[in-house]
């Protein structure tokens, strides 16, 4: 009897309830968080670092693609060094190392736009587009993309060469201003070009957008931004539109809209 007892009482122990937090039926065993340790003071010194040389100061990615060549951007030299804008349009290479330090600023932002599917044109923090200058210096003086506004680039390592119109790559030279006269892609005519752009979101950009309008729409929409009104009225050239929608189809849309508000009289930024 004591036997059986003793037996009975070791089927029981094998029965004993764990203790625990009570769970209906057909409720859901809830996950396990994950526990996440606390960086060091040597983790958080580096927080705004280059990891992997892709991510500065949390926003600023690496471009590594043409795609995405769009909206806020930044051109670093070799060095480090900003590439930063002057009231003057032209364009100098900033403090070495800068770059790791801090974002950029004003200055040395750019607005980066794609123009079809091979060029790229990047617009400085004064609202003037970059292009070359007979003398192959690098200027920011023009309201509007022409040929000369575009820029082939060449992407390799994470790194990116520009060559403008005039079949030249843009360099730092010796003066430190921003020139395009190198016959080759050498060390100093590679940059490092980033975005702090999500690239989760495909927003279409200024110049995507203005491609897609309808000319008509397009061409009012430029009279309003540069037009100086006379007696109030907006005057729109009564010219066929084919040659603007040449214009359209060869890239070359915002060189067509200057060269009709050439003709316009009453238009104040036109020569």
């Amino acid at each position: 009897l004591v036997w059986e007892i003793s037996c009975e009482i070791g089927k029981m122990a094998e029965y004993v309830a764990k203790p625990g937090k009570l769970r209906l039926k057909g409720e859901k065993k809830p996950k396990k968080k994950k526990s996440h340790k606390r960086r060091h003071d040597s983790d958080a010194e580096d927080a705004g670092k280059d990891v992997e040389g892709e991510v500065l100061h949390d926003v600023w990615r690496r471009i590594r693609n043409i795609v995405d060549v769009k909206g806020p951007i930044s051109l670093v030299s070799r060095t480090g060094a900003y590439i930063a804008a002057q009231d003057d349009g032209f364009f100098v290479e900033g403090v070495p190392g800068e770059s790791e330090k801090r974002p950029p600023n004003e200055a040395e932002e750019f607005l980066g736009y794609t123009v079809g599917e091979e060029k790229v044109a990047l617009k400085s923090g004064y609202g003037k587009y970059i292009c070359t200058s007979s003398s192959g210096e690098v200027v920011g003086r023009s309201d509007a993309i022409g040929t000369r506004e575009m820029w082939d680039p060449i992407f390799q390592d994470g790194l990116i060469a520009l060559e403008g119109s005039n079949r030249r790559y843009m360099v730092v030279g010796e003066s430190g201003k921003l020139m395009s006269t190198s016959e080759k892609v050498s060390d100093d005519a590679k940059f490092t070009l980033r975005t702090s752009k999500s690239k989760f979101k495909k927003a279409k950009t200024e110049v995507e957008q203005e491609y897609g309008k309808k000319l008509s729409t397009l061409e009012l929409e430029y009279v309003n931004r540069f037009q100086s009104f006379q007696d109030h009225h907006v005057i729109v050239t009564q010219r066929s539109r084919d040659e603007l929608r040449h214009s359209r189809d060869s890239g070359k849309l915002h060189e067509g809209l200057l060269d009709r508000r050439e003709k316009m009289k009453s238009d104040r930024y036109c020569k």
